[in-house]
């Protein structure tokens, strides 16, 4: 099948609608083109124009026909590739921030003077003031800064809300295995969190689509198996004989790793297209899982998060018997080992 190429015309109109910096080639008959001049020689211009976000293509422009050109200047492109460095997306590491306001400084002394240069040190600024909190341990969160102090007197809320966005972000992507496994973590550390009915409810989509994708495999299994097998008699004997040593491979490989997550007790074991144990095992947890989440409906009468942060603001005064007396409540909600901890470190007093 062919496909027609746009016409010039028709390129023109898409590429004009975008905002990316490019050379702008002025036509004798009023139209002007938008792209990046690869190759020019005495008669002709080259132009690698933009159709979509993922297709690219080359227009041959006659000399001839060419009134004038505005070329793109060299730093304009540069900052092209930079410009999204900045909001920086949360929960960026240190070394994040650091890789990003280097790239604008090797931008700023690259192109000294340039008319960019306003722009990116207001850039670097921003990363600065947020690296500044980031390195005394605070985090990114929520669209705003989170101080090392805040985040310290609310650790538990934080790292709830934390693991509540992993779990989201994984689920957006369609990593949907990874987003239960997540969840799994997220119910042994956090199962009393305010924001796990809101999650529960979110999990139970994500099974549907899961149960939708290990379906429609197992349900093909059986021919594809056959197609395989079909393809395999129309190999020559030596071609054959390798591939199948090859599928078997595969297959024990498989059956391994399928044996040791059982063995480890994984709950969510790794599904293949073409091992129906794993299949089945899969729909078997997807079916018991979405019946239990279906039943959390409500969050907890006292919020752990709450707990937390109320032991945090009582402990710096008092005597160690109020002190023992507040993480004695904190321990009776059954706060998780790693907060209590934080609590008697506050309280400075040694871990019963």
């Amino acid at each position: 099948m062919r496909f027609r190429k746009p016409s010039l015309a028709a390129a023109i109109c898409l590429l004009f609608s975008h905002a990316a910096p490019a050379d702008v080639i002025f036509l004798k008959n009023g139209e002007k083109l938008e792209g990046v001049i690869v190759r020019e020689d005495d008669e002709k211009y080259v132009v690698e124009v933009k159709v979509s976000a993922s297709i690219r293509d080359e227009k041959t422009i006659p000399r001839a026909e060419v009134q004038r050109i505005e070329k793109e200047a060299a730093d304009a492109k540069a900052f092209a590739d930079i410009e999204g460095l900045v909001p920086a997306p949360e929960l960026l590491t240190i070394k994040g921030y650091e890789a990003r306001i280097e790239k604008l400084e090797g931008f700023l002394k690259e192109y000294p003077g340039s008319g960019k240069e306003i722009r990116v040190r207001g850039m670097i600024d921003v990363l600065k003031q947020e690296f500044a909190v980031i390195s005394l341990g605070g985090i990114k969160l929520g669209g705003g800064m989170v101080t090392a102090e805040d985040y310290a007197a609310n650790a538990y809320g934080y790292d709830a809300r934390i693991s509540e966005k992993r779990i989201k972000d994984a689920a957006l992507r369609g990593d949907l295995l990874v987003a239960l496994r997540l969840f799994e973590g997220y119910e042994l550390g956090f199962g009393d969190a305010e924001g796990r009915p809101g999650l529960a409810a979110l999990m139970v989509q994500v099974l549907g689509a899961y149960r939708a994708n290990v379906s429609a495999s197992l349900g093909s299994l059986e021919s594809r198996l056959q197609e395989r097998q079909t393809g395999l008699e129309r190999m020559s004997p030596e071609d054959r004989a390798r591939t199948e040593r090859a599928i078997q491979e595969e297959t024990d490989n498989l059956v391994r790793r399928f044996a040791d997550e059982k063995t480890a007790r994984v709950k969510w074991v790794t599904p293949d297209a073409f091992h129906k144990e794993s299949l089945d095992e899969t729909l078997r947890q997807i079916a018991a899982e979405s019946g239990r989440l279906e039943q959390v409906t409500a969050a907890p009468a006292m919020p752990l998060a709450e707990v937390y942060r109320n032991s945090w603001e009582k402990l710096p005064g008092g005597t160690d018997e109020e002190k023992k007396a507040v993480l004695d409540e904190a321990k009776a909600n059954k706060l998780p080992d790693p907060y209590l901890a934080k609590l008697y470190e506050r309280a400075g007093l040694p871990l019963e």
